[in-house]
């Protein structure tokens, strides 16, 4: 039996070992002469009665362990001791009650730790160390997580337990610890009074990172009055992102008055003809969009109704009522899309009329005049014009303005870096800031945007007061909110923490929290987000 002498503590003989299938079945007795009383530790060698455990252990190559150990029950010597008689003890091997050795239930533990109950089950059952799901979230239960060390710098932020359901939505709160890169503890809700319980139980936290809600920052103040509270700068370029838009919705009415909007019947100049592929692409959308239409319009005779044809055929409500309604196929109306091409073909037309047909030459000479794209849109008007000369038609370019870009595109164009736009978004940026206001809101966009960027926190109270001076009232409501929040925003400015580490753990605790469905209670995820190998 010498080939199995790691299976045992030396306290332990092994007499034999049988393959029954794919276990192999060990049996083993132990060989203490005499024991030490578990309460009053008085050695004895009498023994009472011999007693056989089973337990499993963990597997050899591809085959389940099955350990039958014998082993024996002392009477204790002491009369005074309340015990009677004990079982002798194997450390490593026997614990009281237990069905797996210690090493296999920590084997269990990890696996349930990494997959969870059901995808653990299954993968132990490949380890040939077969369990139920039910036991191993019980193994994680009692087992639970060793001492850490206590944190320092710490980052908060909310998770949601439950959103988007009728009983309403519900969130928690996840601490993390960015000094060492792992979650500290998951609370039950956001709430500060919450957070300032637990605080109070940590006197060593000197830093906190969170985002810009005004419920951590009270249970910080309250709970950690030490700490150095530091708002994320992420958050800060999306509070600034929020402010633009807000500040350009109210501003585009104006902007649009002022600007006359290219329709595909006033075109400055005809639409460029569609590649082929393009074109090929355009008449298979047609064709689908035609056969859902005879389709619908077809069920719609047959007596269905909007809904039932929607779930028929698998399409959304909107689609389905579009078609449901049209008497006829409703073709997709030909719309003008502006180019930066638009504010130069007076001038082109101009030189053309001179007899400039040298598509290259005149490339160049806008080029000079401003133009920042390539010569290919060019080359495109300069054979509509040779075409239109060639058939007897004049195709003379009216002087239409560039029409103005969406919100969302407005917004992307102020608060994108000038260095990362394409030559055709910084075109259209120049256009919207030839409003004097928009101009203003760029300008104290990417000022906030650089000094967030590069931590410039030098550049913060001039910023601020540049902002209540703008006279643009959005402005001037996020500058006070910062105020209000000004010790944060600047630790943001000078200290390297940020909430970047928190907003990953809670990508990690969602993904746990789906992948262990209606067994996602909180202390599980708590069990298997603190975790580490």
């Amino acid at each position: 039996m010498d080939e199995f002498p790691y299976l045992l503590s030396p306290n332990c003989q092994i007499e034999g070992v049988e393959q029954t299938g794919s276990t192999l079945h060990i049996t083993a007795c132990t060989t203490n002469a005499e024991s030490g009383c578990p309460v009053c530790a008085v050695a004895s060698s009498s023994i009472h009665s011999y007693h056989l455990r089973q337990l499993k252990d963990l597997p050899v190559g591809e085959q389940a362990v099955l350990l039958s150990i014998r082993t024996k029950r002392f009477r204790c010597r002491n009369p005074d001791c309340p015990k009677g008689t004990f079982v002798e003890e194997i450390p490593g091997v026997l614990v009281k009650y237990a069905r797996r050795t210690p090493r296999l239930r920590k084997a269990l533990w990890h696996i349930g730790q990494v997959a969870g109950g059901q995808a653990g089950a299954r993968l132990s059952r490949r380890l040939h160390m077969t369990t139920s799901r039910c036991t191993l979230l019980r193994i994680l239960r009692q087992e639970g997580l060793p001492d850490r060390e206590a944190a320092n710098v710490i980052g908060i932020d909310d998770w949601a337990k439950r959103k988007g359901q009728r009983k309403g939505q519900r969130y928690g709160t996840i601490v993390v610890d960015l000094e060492r890169h792992r979650v500290v503890d998951l609370l039950a809700d956001r709430e500060s009074d919450t957070l300032t319980t637990w605080l109070r139980t940590q006197p060593q936290v000197h830093t906190v990172a969170r985002d810009r809600s005004m419920q951590y920052a009270q249970g910080i103040t309250a709970g950690a009055p030490q700490a150095v509270q530091v708002a994320d700068r992420w958050h800060l370029l999306k509070n600034l992102s929020e402010m633009t838009e807000r500040v350009l919705q109210e501003l585009l009415p104006r902007m649009k008055q002022q600007m006359s909007v290219p329709t595909a019947d006033n075109a400055p100049r005809d639409i460029f003809p569609r590649a082929t592929s393009d074109q090929e692409r355009q008449a298979a959308r047609r064709a689908e969009r035609l056969r859902d239409y005879t389709l619908i319009q077809y069920l719609r005779h047959q007596g269905y109704g909007e809904r039932r044809i929607a779930r028929v055929l698998g399409m959304s409500r909107g689609k389905v009522r579009h078609f449901y309604q049209a008497e006829t196929f409703p073709e997709r109306k030909r719309h003008y899309v502006p180019s930066m091409l638009d504010p130069f073909l007076p001038y082109m037309d101009q030189r053309v009329t001179e007899g400039c047909l040298n598509a290259q030459q005149l490339w160049r000479e806008i080029r000079e005049q401003g133009y920042p794209g390539s010569s290919s849109q060019v080359v495109k008007w300069m054979t509509r014009q040779r075409i239109g000369t060639r058939e007897g038609r004049a195709l003379t370019s009216a002087a239409v303005p560039l029409g103005l870009p969406g919100l969302r595109t407005c917004v992307h164009l102020i608060s994108t870096a000038p260095e990362r736009l394409s030559p055709e978004n910084a075109f259209l940026l120049d256009q919207i800031r030839h409003d004097a206001l928009v101009d203003t809101l760029y300008q104290l966009v990417q000022r906030f945007r650089t000094m967030i960027c590069h931590q410039q926190v030098r550049l913060l109270d001039d910023w601020l007061e540049d902002c209540s001076k703008s006279a643009i009232a959005g402005l001037e409501q996020f500058a006070a909110s910062l105020l209000q929040d000004y010790a944060a925003v600047r630790a943001a400015l000078e200290l390297p923490w940020s909430n970047g580490q928190t907003e990953g753990e809670v990508h990690r605790l969602k993904l746990l929290k789906r992948q262990m469905y209606g067994r996602a209670r909180l202390d599980l995820l708590r069990l298997r987000l603190l975790y580490s190998p």
